[in-house]
């Protein structure tokens, strides 16, 4: 069927029908249009050319209105992908101020999406646990330097306190090359970082519990070892002995003999109490192994427990001729064990007599405010720094074991979970060759607690 090229009306809506339909392949040359629209153009050059004009036109804007169906599509897509990787969308200008900003979501309570003009905050940049990055910079240093940043977390001030937010962005430049700001996306993390932060936190206690159950397990295992060492080699000693004692009875050697036996029986009996201090201090450790369940909590006066503890130094103080001075004027009460804390002076004035030169001096203090205090402090050779760091390391005799001073290296170890046990610290002060000062702090009860024991003692 062919269409007279005079009514116009007519031929227009026949080529719209077969621009708006699929097209099939036409070809280049206008020859085979004519028939493939259905068009006459027997007439001549002059009738043919407005028509093909007008399928032509008619053409482009089908094409045009596809684009913009398919642009249409993009942004719809683009849009979409905004919202799910932020809070909100943003541009800024090479000074940092953005210049358009668009929300993706509602925001969350609290938070406030910026506005056009706001300068961009410069808040510290920080790492998944909120720690700031090392070295320490801010945003605007790090956007200062144009470069596309990733999921980059920075911390900022916020009408109830601090926010967390994450933003990634690309550069922007002008037709030169030189840069006119950012575009990106930001989100608000603090939610996110804090739950990351706790289970952190959770798997660090849980890993340091971890390392502390096996340095205590190994402990164990050096504790039997040593205690096996220190209990056969009196034994030996005792049963040597005793064999000896037995052959001189026998003999019946007179005097010389009798002395024999006298030092050798001295010698058995040192070695007795030896052992005897051996498993003292085994059941001294299980106690402060179990020091969290198995210490008391009652108010304690710790001037009059550190006086009993002075009496069980002061023989070896006097064999030295070291001068113990004690500063304890009032009584000053603390909650918690009388045992353990006479046992933590003992300890702390026992290691002052052994360590101090002879003819040297201790003195003994007890202070009382927000806090008891009991300080001991000698004239002795001193520690090093790695020596402080190694103090309270049980077994560690911090490079003394060939010297004469006897001794486990527990005794500190020791004093250190008895005091912890009691929400008590130890704090410790040295000097290479002018002495240590120890001191000992525990929270003091209020005034009259004290008395009130005493009268319903």
């Amino acid at each position: 069927m062919c269409i007279p090229v005079n009514d116009d009306k007519l031929l227009r809506s026949r080529v719209e029908a077969r621009i708006e339909a699929p097209a099939p392949d036409i070809g280049g040359d206008a020859a085979s249009e004519g028939p493939a629209l259905g068009i006459e153009l027997g007439a001549g050059p002059a009738v043919a050319a407005p028509a093909l004009m007008l399928a032509t036109a008619l053409r482009e804007r089908a094409a045009l209105r596809q684009r913009l169906r398919d642009a249409a599509l993009l942004t719809e897509r683009l849009e979409d992908v905004a919202r799910a990787s932020g809070d909100w969308i943003w541009e800024t200008d090479e000074r940092h101020r953005y210049t358009w900003v668009h929300d993706a979501l509602p925001p969350a309570p609290g938070v406030r999406p910026p506005r056009v003009g706001e300068p961009i905050p410069a808040g510290l940049v920080v790492d998944w646990l909120g720690e700031p990055e090392a070295p320490r910079r801010d945003l605007h240093a790090v956007l200062q330097r144009g470069e596309a940043i990733v999921r980059l977390v920075t911390r900022e001030r916020a009408p109830d306190g601090v926010r967390y937010v994450s933003r990634s962005a690309v550069p922007l430049r002008r037709a030169d090359g030189s840069f006119r700001g950012y575009r990106g996306s930001a989100r608000d993390v603090t939610q996110s970082l804090d739950a990351k932060a706790r289970l952190w936190r959770r798997d660090e206690l849980l890993r340091r519990a971890k390392d502390a159950a096996e340095a205590r397990s190994a402990a164990k295992s050096m504790l039997v070892s040593k205690v096996g060492h220190e209990l056969r080699t009196p034994l030996n000693a005792i049963v040597g002995l005793a064999q000896l004692v037995q052959a001189r009875i026998g003999e019946q050697g007179g005097d010389a003999g009798r002395r024999a036996v006298d030092e050798w029986v001295a010698q058995i009996a040192r070695a007795g109490w030896h052992m005897v201090d051996v498993l003292d201090l085994l059941m001294e450790i299980g106690r402060a192994g179990a020091a969290g369940a198995a210490l008391q909590s009652e108010p304690v006066d710790a001037a009059d427990a550190v006086r009993d503890a002075l009496k069980v130094v002061e023989g070896d103080a006097r064999a030295r001729a070291i001068s113990v001075q004690l500063d304890a004027p009032m009584p000053a009460w603390v909650l918690g064990d009388r045992r353990a804390l006479r046992q933590v002076a003992i300890n702390l004035l026992s290691n002052a007599v052994k360590y101090n030169r002879e003819q040297g001096a201790v003195r003994l203090r007890v202070a009382t405010g927000e806090q008891v205090c009991i300080e001991v402090q000698d004239t002795g050779r001193g520690m090093t720094e790695p020596q402080l760091a190694r103090l309270f390391r049980p077994f560690d005799r911090l490079g003394v074991d060939d010297g004469d001073v006897k001794g486990h290296g527990l005794g500190l170890s020791i004093c250190h979970e008895l005091v912890s046990a009691m929400g008590g610290r130890i704090e410790v002060h040295s000097a290479v060759d002018r002495g240590t000062r120890f001191a000992v702090m525990l929270p003091a009860l209020p005034r009259g607690h004290g008395a009130l024991r005493l009268a319903t003692a």
